[in-house]
């Protein structure tokens, strides 16, 4: 194998990759591949998903970043203050993870471009590098890096400057990057420049698809991304005509739209197809070919790890712990034997006991009881339990659910299945004007607290909307068709919809293409995790916006069912406005009427 690919973007560059990281795997296993990078645009959130695939392929797993490089996280000029194309808010960089040193650096950078450096763009600088630079590897990225940008406008001085800098920091570790689809005269000077200042070039496809067949759906998927304007008097019908895709696209939107990679090969090529690609372009050089090889051979293995232990925990013995709360909480409610002349609460409650005690769950009910018991305490109203944390007794003696499960039959099996190693998940309402408090409250309680991503994918009807949208089809008929159906199933199956499928069969041949792939990213209603150490040591940590508001909150990046697997366990507080509503009434009686 005479090539490895080192710049790859998933779908986890939110609309600007196509492929999932599966799909690469697949495709650098057939290409005879030994291993794979992800360098997703300033995120890490794909990484464990390529790790787990790569290493059940049996092909080394690459994990990195394409993170904005700043000269400074306090430089937050306006891109109007900003004339020096070399002087931008951020310019594009590569860094891997040759081990695993490096890998928890790279998610502390990362983390710090999203907490400090947050500007447009998760953003990283000087400093930050240097003091986070072990086992990191560092390629200086495309056409938006540093030193192709400086190249391509012939500021040879500044790019031997910053090449400078990253030889003293970096040495060997530190490549310049050159591409395909970079401009020839770019790529032989960064060749040059490389040769001159004794640095080794490594070539890449900085792919944003698998394979060609992913290609018009990148096109379609840019197209909405950049809200491409249609061209005047175009329709559906006359830009069918038109022939292939592509030639459609450039008809309705202009072959000279802002952006468009039609003209570039972006997948993942195979080593004859990059050898091609550059022989056009004149260069002949197997070194470049040979440096993906040496940075694959350099990367070690990772120490992921699955189920971590990872809940605080504040006391010595949480098992004993926890059963002293539960029978105090059974004492207090006056249901032990002397009170009602049978065991049967005791029974249960040593059973259930039993059972989180052997499965290692106590410090979640510890935190949990905790954060309850705080918010009560202050006054915030709390529902009364929902779902099957109901069917327990150990919950209902520690005030974590007000519902008695054997006054009313509820089972705890239906929570906790003892042959299962699921953990439980306790829903919690909160009133929402307050919710923020009680979040405030396990921060400082617990120190490494954050909110979960959720990753929105393209789905349901919204599909039809999406393709229709970027095929120009009349939206009365869109919006027609799509009164009758619930999901993209109904769509594609009901008898209603099929003379609107005979006439677009389009969209339901690129909304199959399209759907499960991201297209952005949220925040979970409910969910937040909590950690004995940083977050960042197991999970990549990042932020997002809160609506109606300036702040940012940090998320671990990566999905409820990936956080689980981790062994960052969900801790549901939901904000529930019917409980503000209560609350406000209470408190509007205790004033008039003087009566609580």
């Amino acid at each position: 194998m005479n090539y490895v690919g080192l710049h790859v973007h998933t779908h986890y560059s939110i609309m600007d990759g196509v492929a999932t990281p599966e799909e690469y795997v697949n495709r650098a296993v057939d290409l005879g591949m030994q291993a794979i990078a992800i360098t997703d645009h300033g995120t890490l959130s794909g990484h464990r998903e390529l790790h787990r695939i790569a290493k059940a392929k049996g092909i080394k797993p690459i994990l990195g970043v394409e993170g904005y490089m700043t000269t400074s996280m306090a430089d937050k000029r306006a891109k109007a203050d900003r004339t020096d194309p070399l002087d931008q808010n951020y310019h594009h960089i590569v860094l891997l993870a040759k081990n695993q040193i490096g890998l928890e650096n790279l998610n502390k950078i990362n983390e710090l471009a999203w907490t400090d450096g947050f500007f447009s763009k998760p953003r990283f600088d000087f400093d930050t590098l240097k003091k986070y630079k072990e086992g990191i590897i560092v390629t200086s990225a495309c056409l938006s890096g540093w030193i192709a940008k400086a190249v391509e406008l012939g500021e040879l001085a500044t790019a031997k400057r910053y090449i400078q800098w990253f030889k003293e920091e970096f040495g060997d570790d530190y490549y310049i990057e050159v591409m395909p689809h970079n401009p020839e005269n770019v790529n032989k000077g960064l060749i040059d420049l490389a040769k001159s200042m004794s640095v080794k070039v490594v070539v890449t496809p900085d792919c944003h698809h698998s394979d060609t067949t992913q290609k018009e759906i990148q096109e379609l998927m840019l197209i909405l991304n950049t809200h491409a304007k249609l061209e005047k008097n175009v329709t559906y019908d006359k830009a069918r005509k038109k022939g292939n895709f592509m030639e459609r696209l450039d008809y309705m939107y202009g072959a000279d739209r802002m952006m468009t990679f039609k003209d570039f090969d972006i997948h993942l090529l195979s080593y004859q197809e990059m050898k091609d690609a550059m022989l056009k372009q004149g260069i002949d050089n197997e070194e470049m070919f040979n440096s993906t090889i040496e940075i694959a051979n350099k990367v070690e293995d990772y120490d992921i790890k699955d189920h971590m232990n990872l809940l605080p925990v504040q006391y010595k013995d949480p098992d004993k712990q926890l059963a002293e709360l539960a029978w105090q909480g059974l004492n207090d409610k006056h249901l032990t034997a002397p009170w009602l002349g049978n065991d049967i609460y005791e029974q249960r409650l040593d059973e259930e006991l039993d059972i989180i005690r052997n499965k290692k769950f106590s410090p979640y009910f510890l935190v949990v009881q905790s954060m309850i018991a705080w918010a009560k305490k202050e006054g915030i109203m709390v529902g009364p339990g929902r779902g099957s944390a109901a069917g327990s007794l150990v919950c209902y003696t520690l005030g974590i659910t007000d519902i008695d499960p054997i006054e009313h039959g509820l089972l705890f099996f239906r929570f906790i299945n003892p042959e299962r190693n699921d953990f439980p998940d306790i829903d919690t309402d909160i009133q929402d004007s307050r919710r923020e408090e009680v979040k405030d409250y396990l921060v400082k309680q617990y120190r490494h607290v954050a909110s979960i991503a959720t990753f929105l994918e393209f789905k349901g009807k919204g599909i039809v909307r999406d393709v229709s949208r970027v095929l120009n089809i009349p939206l009365p008929e869109v919006n027609k068709v799509l009164k009758h159906v619930d999901s993209w199933e109904d769509y594609c199956t009901s008898k209603i919809t099929q003379d609107f499928r005979d006439k677009y069969p389009e969209v339901e041949m690129y909304g199959e293409k399209l759907r499960g792939r991201i297209r952005g990213t949220g925040i979970h209603a409910a969910g937040v995790v909590t950690s004995k150490q940083p977050i960042f040591k197991y999970a990549p940590l990042e932020t997002r916006s809160v609506t109606g508001s300036d702040e940012r909150i940090p998320v671990v990046a990566v999905d409820m069912e990936e956080a689980e697997k981790i062994g960052l366990i969900k801790i549901d507080a939901l904000g529930l406005k019917t409980l503000s509503v209560l609350k406000d009434t209470l408190d509007i009686i205790e004033e008039r009427y003087d009566k609580k």
